[in-house]
């Protein structure tokens, strides 16, 4: 964790990353100090490249007074200028929340609300619900993944391979028109009873 401390009137349009600036980590009570952790926007750049998305900040760096105004926790992560509450353009708060387990892992803040998304670099681990509007403690958000492991839990296995020669040989599995057998699409009951019934006949033949 690096923290920073900024000038908003002379450092407010100072690039952090290629797409955060310090005026976007701004106290709305105008003060002209921001407080931002390096950590936290290279959270936010990660978030943002998952989700393809722009990243709105609601709530950056905040001000004791400006944080009991609000209602924060005496001792927020917003004090710090650790936390962020976001909303990411073609995402929902759930699956935000899911983006920022899977790179902050066992470490870091995440809450889940009904219209935004609370993300912090705390050293330690806390995870919330609060889209019902009481806070409940949850282990964690787990569900999604990279790209690039998506890709890798589809790739084929060995096995796999063998079974659908196996079964293109024995006329249990056809292709379209192109012959792509479309093995990533899903099957539908139809085409499975289609499949069921080609390995009945087949096992009636031997």
């Amino acid at each position: 964790m690096s923290v920073k401390t900024y000038s908003v009137s002379r450092e407010g349009e100072t690039l952090l990353s290629p797409h955060f600036r310090v005026r976007e980590f701004a106290c709305h009570d105008g003060s002209d100090t921001v407080k931002i952790d390096e950590a936290l926007v290279e959270l936010l750049e990660q978030i943002r490249a998952a989700a393809g998305g722009a990243v709105t900040i609601n709530s950056g760096y905040r001000t004791t007074a400006y944080n009991a105004q609000v209602g924060g926790a005496r001792y927020s992560q917003h004090l710090r200028g650790t936390a962020a509450d976001i909303v990411v353009e073609g995402a929902g708060p759930l699956l935000v929340g899911q983006m920022a387990e899977y790179y902050l892992g066992s470490r870091g803040g995440i809450g889940v609300y009904q219209t935004f998304t609370h993300v912090d670099t705390r050293s330690g681990k806390a995870r919330w619900d609060q889209r019902s509007g009481r806070e409940e403690a949850v282990s964690g958000w787990p569900g999604w993944q990279s790209k690039e492991e998506f890709a890798l839990d589809n790739t084929p296995s060995a096995y796999a391979e063998e079974a659908v020669a196996w079964a293109v040989e024995n006329g249990l599995l056809y292709g379209n028109a192109q012959g792509d057998l479309m093995l990533s699409q899903p099957v539908t009951r139809q085409q499975l009873l289609v499949i069921l019934h080609r390995f009945a006949q087949l096992e009636g033949r031997r």
